[in-house]
């Protein structure tokens, strides 16, 4: 997951969480929760998902900006992974 650009590692990730999705269902302005229908065990196992593969990934910064926000889009997640993401590729 970590060579994957953001966005497109959490698209993979959503529907790895929940199958009844295709990756071309999943746009990035979509809510995780009202677009998507991610439920709460949903979004446990995405978090579970992300941060095994990006473990400097902080997901309570993101869940505190969507919640004041009232975004949890996969583009919001994905802007957020970003820098986890250069954090987590080895050094060449």
């Amino acid at each position: 997951m970590t060579g994957t650009p953001p966005a497109q590692a959490v698209i993979d990730a959503i529907v790895a969480v929940k199958p009844a999705l295709h990756p071309g269902d999943v746009h990035l302005d979509a809510s995780l929760t009202r677009d998507l229908g991610l439920d709460s065990l949903d979004l446990v196992q995405l978090a579970s998902r992300i941060t095994a593969a990006y473990p400097d990934f902080d997901l309570r910064v993101w869940l505190t900006e969507a919640m004041s926000s009232e975004v949890d889009s996969v583009r919001s997640l994905a802007r957020m992974l970003a820098p986890a993401r250069a954090a987590a590729e080895p050094v060449r």
